[in-house]
């Protein structure tokens, strides 16, 4: 399993990507290195993609979820206004990414789950153009 964090668009963005097996344990992991990072460069965020479409196996408990969004919340504080866009396949999938985006609602992020990676960066391209006057992205 791997769960890789990458910058996009020089910055101004980031991309999850996980594949395989996600345990809490990683999920966790990688969330926790990521959202506590520093703020000044977290300040800089205006989307986030994140694609569970090559998950095989999602082995996250409720209170691995809670423990992100919790992450999460604390993250928000540095910056409220990005754009999230997650991407699952699968009903089970979307059912915990509609989860997730009501859960973290307190973000104050605008959070949309999507079944195609191409709906998902239409939706970003869009919604960070319109909030954020910034056009031409390539997410790389």
């Amino acid at each position: 399993m791997a769960i890789s964090i990458k910058d996009l668009d020089g910055g101004i963005g980031n991309a999850i990507i996980a594949s395989g097996i996600v345990t809490g344990q990683n999920y966790i992991e990688k969330n926790k290195k990521h959202l506590t990072q520093d703020k000044e460069k977290f300040k800089k965020y205006r989307f986030s993609l994140n694609d569970y479409t090559e998950v095989t196996q999602f082995d996250v408990s409720n209170e691995d979820i809670e423990f992100v969004i919790g992450l999460c919340i604390d993250a928000s504080k540095a910056n409220r206004n990005a754009i999230v866009a997650i991407v699952v396949d699968k009903d089970f999938k979307y059912g915990i990414g509609r989860m997730f985006s009501i859960l973290a609602e307190e973000t104050g992020w605008e959070i949309m789950v999507y079944r195609s990676r191409v709906e998902a960066e239409a939706w970003i391209k869009k919604r960070v153009k319109e909030k954020f006057g910034i056009d031409g992205l390539k997410f790389g």
